[in-house]
């Protein structure tokens, strides 16, 4: 019993490395194509002095 016990936690330890892509592509990641910018900054940030309402 402790045998099925360990077998089926390797699995799960499996099923969860192979989920997140540590033996290559994830397998949600298959398919994509990434994006030349990040998505939560496309805009260009321009530094200087702050606009002071009035």
């Amino acid at each position: 019993m402790r045998t099925l016990a360990l077998l089926l936690l390797l699995f799960n330890v499996f099923l969860l490395a192979y989920g997140q892509g540590f033996f290559g592509i994830a397998p949600h990641d298959l398919g994509r194509t990434p994006s030349p910018k990040p998505f939560f900054n496309h805009a260009n940030i321009h530094v200087g002095s702050p606009i002071i309402s009035k």
